[in-house]
C-alpha cells in the first residue's frame, strides 16, 4: 500500500509542484473538497483505504467546505468549473500558484492508484456526468 509520503511525492510528480509543503495543501484542499461531495457513506468506505495521514487530509475541513458545514449546506456542486473554481479559491487563499485543473487531476491520478478499483468506480457513480469523465481521464 502507498504512503502519504509517495502520494504526495507521485502528486509532486504529476503536477511539477517543486516545494512538498504545497503539494501537502494542495492535495489536502482537493481530497477535502471530494469527500465532501460524496455521499457520506461513500466518504467513508474510500476513507478507509487510506493511510493515516491521507485519512485526516480526507476528513479535516478547508474554509470552503468548513463554510459549508457552518451553514447546514451540502456541497452540491454539478459542473467542473464548479469543482475548479472552489478549488482555485482555497489554493490562493493558502498563497499556492498552481492552475487548479493540474493539481487537482494529479490528485485524482494518484487517489485512483491507490484505492481500489471498486471503490473508484463508486466514486465515479457518485459524482455529476462531467466531474466523472474529468475524474475518469484523470
Amino acid at each position: 500500500m502507498m504512503n502519504t509520503d509517495q502520494f504526495i511525492k507521485k502528486v509532486m510528480e504529476i503536477s511539477g509542484i517543486k516545494d512538498k509543503m504545497e503539494a501537502e495543501k494542495s492535495t489536502h484542499i482537493v481530497l477535502s473538497i471530494l469527500s465532501h461531495r460524496l455521499l457520506p457513506t461513500e466518504a467513508k468506505d474510500c476513507e478507509s483505504q487510506l493511510p493515516e495521514d491521507l485519512k485526516d487530509m480526507w476528513k479535516n475541513d478547508v474554509w470552503i467546505t468548513n463554510f459549508y458545514k457552518m451553514s447546514g449546506k451540502k456541497m452540491n456542486f454539478r459542473h467542473k468549473y464548479q469543482l475548479l473554481s472552489l478549488i482555485e479559491n482555497e489554493l490562493l487563499r493558502e498563497g499556492i500558484k498552481i492552475a487548479p485543473e493540474t493539481i487537482t487531476k494529479a490528485v485524482f491520478h494518484v487517489l485512483k492508484e491507490l484505492i481500489s478499483h471498486g471503490e473508484s468506480v463508486d466514486i465515479e457513480a457518485g459524482l455529476p456526468v462531467e466531474i466523472r469523465n474529468f475524474y475518469k481521464a484523470a
